[in-house]
């Protein structure tokens, strides 16, 4: 059986859809998101993206043979040195924001209750766990691109294009591929109850990506006491 085509892809497949669908991606899709709330969304993204490369590496703390390993370590190599760094320089220049504001960022709650779901799975769980709460934001994206490039009619360089475009990029799809055959090669032999297990993490993680392109970056929403935060750590000096 072939675990992900059978039971995740619908399933993933049915999120990605609604959030096509929600105004904030549609407004991406006309370019007409404005600087303010496109910026929102790169700095909550940038440091929700640290975290994930944290749980992956969690994850990869967790391989017990080569085997496991190599399957872990590209996906550890590829979130940090290319998704985390897209956001912190490309996307950074794009919209006319330092490294500075980048590391400034107090993760909103969407964004924090989120990567401690994908954490909580990654230290308690196994790989196969851990694949049902993380894979599912590197896949969706790919839907996103390859649903909405067709109907984006923005010049080619244009921002909002190119940020659809990447997902649909031959490095990224591969990417993604390789993610789909570990999810297979995990979850092959597993019992209807284990089965089940990780069906409800997948159907989690879908649902806080729905939640954030449904409020979090269309309403820019933060903590209740957004003003009670001192500055970031991040950006204190020792």
């Amino acid at each position: 059986m072939n675990f992900y085509q059978e039971k995740c892809e619908p399933v993933l497949r049915k999120a990605a859809k609604m959030i096509e669908e929600t105004p904030h991606m549609q407004d991406i899709v006309k370019g007409v998101v404005p600087e303010e709330k496109m910026q929102f969304q790169i700095k909550q993204n940038y440091n929700y993206l640290m975290d994930y490369c944290r749980c992956w590496a969690v994850g990869f703390s967790k391989c017990k043979s080569y085997e496991e390993m190599m399957m872990f370590y590209p996906i550890v190599k590829s979130t940090m040195e290319s998704t985390i760094m897209t956001n912190r320089t490309y996307w950074a220049e794009q919209l006319h924001m330092s490294t500075e504001e980048m590391d400034s960022i107090i993760e909103a709650p969407g964004k924090r209750s989120y990567t401690a779901f994908q954490l909580m799975c990654a230290e308690q769980g196994d790989l196969a766990e851990t694949m049902m709460a993380l894979f599912p934001c590197n896949i969706m994206y790919r839907y996103f691109g390859e649903d909405l490039l067709g109907q984006c009619k923005l010049p080619t360089d244009n921002m909002f294009y190119q940020w659809l475009y990447f997902y649909t990029t031959e490095e990224y799809v591969a990417k993604c591929e390789n993610e789909i055959a570990i999810v297979n090669t995990l979850c092959a032999n597993k019992t209807e109850k284990e089965q089940a297990k990780l069906l409800e993490i997948l159907a989690t993680s879908c649902n806080y990506e729905i939640l954030q392109w449904q409020h979090l970056y269309y309403e820019m929403e933060t903590w209740p006491l957004d003003d009670i935060f001192p500055a970031k750590f991040t950006t204190c000096k020792d």
